[in-house]
C-alpha cells in the first residue's frame, strides 16, 4: 500500500478520495493510504477534511511527505498545470473508478482522472492529467490533449481530437472527427459541428472569441 495526498481540499478533492475508496474497496488488498489534503487555503491549512487531515499548503505538504504519491484534484486546468509545476519529483498515479469502462488499447498518462461510468473506447490517447468526468464517453480513435476537463455527460464522437487545456463543458458534444483546439472551451450542452479555434468560447449562440 502506498501513500497519497490529494492537492485540493474542495468539491474535486472530495470525488478523488471517494474514487481512491471505491478502488481499495474493489482490491484483493487495498493500493492507497491517503495521508491528507494539501491545500494552499490558510483556511484549510489545519484540522480534518472528509475524515483525513489537512496537510496545509502544497509546499509543506511535498516537504513533509516527499516519497508520497500525489493527486491533483483541481478543476480548472492551468491551475492544475501549475500545481504540477511546484510538485516535481513525486509520482502521480492515474485514478480510474471500478465503474469505468477503459479500453485495453487506450493509451493515457499520469495523473489522469477517469470517474463513474465514464466509458473510453478503443484507439484512444489521453494525455497527462485530463479529467473524464462521470458518465462521459470519449470515442473511438479519439485524442483528448494534457490538462483538459471533460465534464459530466460529455459525448466525443469517434476521431475526436481536443487539445490541451479544453474545456467540454457539462452534456456538450462533439460531432465524428471534430478537432477543438488548445485553450478552448464549450458551453455545456453545446454541439462541436465544426471545428473549434484555439482559445475560442463556443456557446448555444455561437463562437464567443477566439485567438
Amino acid at each position: 500500500m502506498r501513500d497519497l495526498f490529494i492537492v485540493g481540499a474542495g468539491g474535486f478533492g472530495r470525488e478523488a478520495v471517494w474514487t481512491v475508496e471505491r478502488i481499495n474497496a474493489a482490491a484483493q488488498q487495498p493500493l492507497w493510504r491517503v495521508i491528507g489534503f494539501a491545500d494552499d487555503d490558510p483556511a484549510r491549512s489545519t484540522g480534518n477534511f472528509e475524515g483525513y487531515k489537512l496537510l496545509g499548503s502544497v509546499e509543506k505538504a511535498s516537504k513533509d511527505h516527499p516519497g508520497a504519491s500525489v493527486f491533483i484534484a483541481i478543476g480548472d486546468n492551468l491551475t492544475r498545470r501549475k500545481i504540477y509545476a511546484r510538485l516535481r519529483g513525486h509520482d502521480f498515479p492515474s485514478l480510474i473508478d471500478p465503474t469505468a469502462q477503459v479500453s485495453p488499447t487506450t493509451e493515457f498518462k499520469h495523473g489522469t482522472y477517469i470517474a463513474v461510468g465514464a466509458v473510453v473506447s478503443v484507439g484512444t490517447e489521453i494525455g497527462k492529467f485530463v479529467i473524464i468526468n462521470a458518465r462521459s464517453a470519449v470515442g473511438h480513435d479519439s485524442t483528448v490533449g494534457d490538462f483538459s476537463n471533460i465534464a459530466p455527460g460529455v459525448s466525443l464522437s469517434g476521431h475526436s481530437t481536443l487539445g490541451e487545456d479544453v474545456f467540454m463543458g457539462t452534456n456538450s458534444c462533439t460531432a465524428p472527427g471534430m478537432k477543438v483546439g488548445d485553450g478552448a472551451s464549450v458551453a455545456c450542452g453545446t454541439p462541436v459541428l465544426a471545428d473549434v479555434a484555439p482559445g475560442a468560447i463556443l456557446s448555444p449562440f455561437g463562437t464567443l472569441k477566439g485567438k
